[in-house]
């Protein structure tokens, strides 16, 4: 009787044991497949997003063709614009190597660079060339097929099967060759990229032409190192004497292709027991971004005291000829932009970010990503306007407050334009206004808002 009950209890114990078991692996089930949905879903409406720009690009495209006004001309050519950029914008978020997408990435790229330049000119009452009609034309006809092939697409995306292999990999952390080869979106951009090879170069070599696409990384130019090597490079750049181990992570895919490390540091005192997340660019061996989450103590340095530790790390890292411009200060630390100068002209699409903590100085944050992709020698002129040639661009309303000082903004549309920047003040607001050092054109004005934290641009 008393082995009967023990034996009872025992298979009562490995029983619930089972069905806890069961329930903890169906609901981990249910979690992943959770997961799946909502990635599932959140690739299909990207996916839908962008189908939808490039379907409304081809009808303005087609609508350009026939259109005999100026200004009904200025508001497709913005609304192409638009759609190129939210086209670019969406396709960023999709898991799509950038190597199955270069060409689309080029043509969108182009094509708001063109439209936008296009629309400026209609503003000045310029019309259209037969040159410039041919290029909308061939620009229709890509724009078209494009269209068509990413219907077919989204027909298999509302299917529920376009993304699944995509996600078993990134949840498995593995690539799966056979189902690569079959995956239907790689295989349609693949097609679309072999259909423009018909066309050896692009439409467009205007002011934004293929060196904003092509030029933007010279500095990823180059061999590609090995995982070991950068873990080596991981350790040079944190300091040996900081680091007691350093763990592998999944590697990352994007705008730069990258090696990702876990560090974990030598010293564990002063809440500094948590790891340290750094990438280091596959080309070249840069370090990318980093992130230290560590517990950040009671402030005993300055922001202005912040903006020499940054300057001192990146200037001891190699990286020459920053100069910091805007900051701000959140979460016991302070966010230092840096932008890169070259000769007496600010360089504000390469730009570097790093983050000191304020209760010691320390490096926390630090992203890299904008000043590898962008950063290269230019060929800098002269501007064929003055200094006070280009003051009196600004408005009589404004009061300028400092001499003005040459550089390089980024475009919306991922050109660059070379300017004059002028600090402003209006009824107590503050402005930069950016007058082309070569047009004179009012190119931008941004509202500076100034708290404790820092300075805010809109």
């Amino acid at each position: 009787m008393k082995k009967t009950t023990i034996l009872s209890l025992a298979l009562s114990v490995v029983t619930v044991a089972l069905v806890g078991t069961g329930i903890w692996g169906y609901n981990e089930y249910r979690d992943k497949n959770h997961y799946y949905l909502l990635l599932n879903n959140q690739f299909q409406r990207m996916f839908y997003d962008m189908t939808g720009s490039v379907e409304s690009i081809t009808t303005d495209l087609s609508k350009l063709m026939v259109s005999a006004q100026t200004r009904e001309n200025v508001i497709l050519y913005s609304n192409i614009w638009q759609n190129a950029l939210n086209a670019q914008e969406k396709m960023s978020q999709l898991p799509i190597r950038r190597t199955d997408s270069k060409k689309l990435e080029k043509f969108l790229n182009q094509l708001g660079d063109y439209t936008f330049t296009m629309a400026k000119l209609s503003i000045q009452g310029e019309t259209l060339g037969e040159k410039e009609i041919d290029i909308l034309e061939r620009m229709h006809n890509y724009s078209l097929e494009l269209a068509q092939d990413l219907q077919v697409l989204h027909r298999d995306a509302l299917q529920g099967n376009v993304w699944k292999g995509e996600l078993s990999r990134e949840a498995n952390k593995k690539l799966d060759q056979a189902g690569e080869e079959k995956n239907p979106i790689k295989i349609k951009f693949q097609k679309f990229e072999e259909r423009m090879i018909e066309y050896p170069e692009m439409i467009y070599d205007g002011p934004f032409s293929d060196h904003v696409i092509e030029g933007m990384r010279p500095r990823l130019q180059g061999d590609k190192i090995t995982k070991a090597e950068a873990e080596k490079k991981v350790i040079e750049f944190l300091g040996g004497g900081k680091v007691d181990r350093v763990e592998s992570s999944r590697d990352g895919r994007g705008r730069i292709d990258t090696f990702s490390f876990e560090v974990i540091p030598e010293n564990k005192k002063e809440g500094k027991n948590n790891p340290i997340y750094i990438d280091i660019s596959q080309r070249k061996g840069y370090p990318v971004w980093i992130l230290n989450n560590r517990e950040v103590g009671k402030a005993k340095i300055s922001s202005k005291q912040a903006i020499k530790h940054a300057a001192k790390f990146l200037e001891e890292k190699g990286f020459e000829n920053m100069e910091p411009t805007y900051t701000v200060k959140y979460n016991g630390g302070t966010l230092i932009l840096f932008a890169y100068k070259q000769g007496d002209v600010l360089m504000y699409p390469d730009l570097i970010k790093v983050k000191i903590a304020l209760d010691n100085g320390e490096v926390v944050g630090f992203d890299a990503t904008q000043f590898l992709t962008a950063n290269y020698q230019r060929d800098i002129k002269a501007p064929k306007l003055s200094p006070e040639e280009a003051r009196k661009k600004v408005s009589i309303r404004a009061e300028v407050e400092k001499e003005p000082k040459l550089c390089i903004i980024p475009t919306d549309s991922f050109g660059e334009l070379y300017c004059y920047e002028f600090k402003a003040s209006y009824k107590g607001d503050k402005f930069l206004i950016y007058i082309n050092a070569d047009t004179g054109e009012e190119e931008r004005i941004l509202q500076m808002i100034h708290d404790e934290n820092g300075t805010l641009m809109i």
